[in-house]
């Protein structure tokens, strides 16, 4: 039990407050300069940036295998073991079969067939008045090249994506965790697709994508992955390969209209796209958090922290850490200094943080170059509502075309 005086926010992850806008939350738990613990839940929350920088340089401290959302931590839901939840060294051994795709060279390999999937997604669009920027730009971009490394078609990547949707982001008012009958529906029917798709890939290694044959045929410490285990990676590349990224560009959007001299600046200079996208990154963390658990026993800002507690990394919350940023709550993508926690750190460090940051460019420069000027539909614009991740889910823009 803690009995630390310094607390003085009552904060619980799956609050209505918590789960809307958590801005004013988290600034009230930085100021109490240490970590924030949450009884209820036997967890400590890091809000600063210097609290989860230091914690995620503790491989050894840290376990992975119980989740990496708050769901899956503190409500017990289920944990697809992937090399994303597993421990050193194993997490090296299985990452490693992946990390040629991702690194800055691998990416640049793929970077025309990158370049034309943005192009072509982006062209029914053109002339259009109206243009909902998640849903029928960014979000199909990205899940329809996560489907591809996997060996999905277009068709079942967009169908995977709504479900992942259903899954992820839908909640109902005082719902705590994916517990609702259509989070539940949704997991279900992807759980039903992927079966059936990696029944092809056991028939015809061919249809399994680059990323999913390697997986597929890899042997790590004398085993192969069965079908479960293979459905486990299929879901969890098909997630993160498609949820993050494309909130963090249609946002980019939203901020831009908000701050109309940047924006002319992005719309007269298109080489700023990445410095925008980046800054979104940081100032809106589409990966509000992320959840651990100690198994070792350490020290944060004068708080113990012991083996088995619990430990959600807010990022949304350092990325804003007035300690580490200048006017860390003013979105400016002419920012210099200090580099954010967008990406996390450590032996969990992004694995598609290139390839994340190249795609959020290619999709905001492909606007800007068909674009003479856009802005919000303010009832058009959708923020996620949930505890793992935040950012916009919808977001209409008015078009003016050149």
């Amino acid at each position: 039990m803690n009995d630390d005086t310094r607390l003085t926010v009552d904060y619980d992850p799956f609050s209505h407050e918590a789960m809307a806008e958590p801005a004013d939350l988290y600034k009230a738990m930085r100021a109490e300069g240490c970590p924030h613990w949450i009884g209820k839940y036997n967890a400590w929350a890091l809000t600063r940036f210097d609290d989860l920088r230091s914690a995620s340089l503790k491989n050894a401290a840290l376990d992975f295998t119980h989740g990496q959302t708050p769901g899956q931590l503190l409500l017990g839901e289920p944990v697809p073991t992937t090399f994303m939840t597993m421990n050193v060294p194993d997490n090296r051994k299985w990452r490693g079969l992946l990390d040629p795709f991702y690194t800055p060279a691998g990416v640049e390999a793929e970077r025309p067939r990158l370049e034309a999937l943005v192009r072509d997604e982006f062209a029914p669009l053109i002339g259009r008045d109206t243009v909902d920027i998640y849903h029928e730009f960014t979000s199909r971009v990205m899940c329809i090249n996560s489907g591809y490394n996997l060996g999905l078609d277009h068709d079942e990547a967009v169908a995977c994506r709504k479900l992942i949707d259903d899954i992820l982001l839908y909640r109902e008012p005082g719902q705590v965790g994916a517990t609702s009958p259509v989070n539940q529906a949704a997991a279900q029917q992807l759980g039903g697709l992927l079966h059936g798709h990696i029944a092809k890939m056991r028939r015809d290694p061919m249809r399994a994508g680059p990323h999913g044959r390697v997986l597929m045929e890899a042997e790590v410490d004398g085993r192969r992955l069965d079908d479960g285990e293979l459905l486990n990676y299929l879901f969890s590349l098909l997630v993160v390969g498609s949820e993050t990224t494309p909130m963090a560009a249609a946002g980019t959007f939203y901020y831009l209209a908000r701050h109309p001299d940047q924006k002319a600046a992005v719309l007269a200079d298109p080489s700023l796209a990445r410095a925008a996208f980046l800054e979104t990154c940081r100032f809106d963390q589409p990966t509000n958090m992320l959840a651990r658990r100690a198994r070792a026993d350490f020290e944060l800002s004068g708080c113990p922290i012991k083996a088995g507690d619990n430990l959600l990394f807010i990022y949304a919350s350092a990325n804003r850490d007035e300690s580490r940023f200048e006017r860390a709550d003013e979105y400016d993508i002419f920012r210099t200094g200090p580099q954010d926690i967008s990406f996390g750190v450590g032996a969990h460090f992004c694995l598609g943080a290139y390839l994340a940051t190249i795609m959020g460019e290619l999709m905001v420069q492909q606007l800007i170059h068909h674009a003479a000027d856009f802005e919000l539909i303010e009832d058009g614009v959708e923020r996620a509502y949930g505890e793992h991740l935040s950012g916009f889910m919808t977001m209409k823009l008015r078009m003016r075309w050149k």
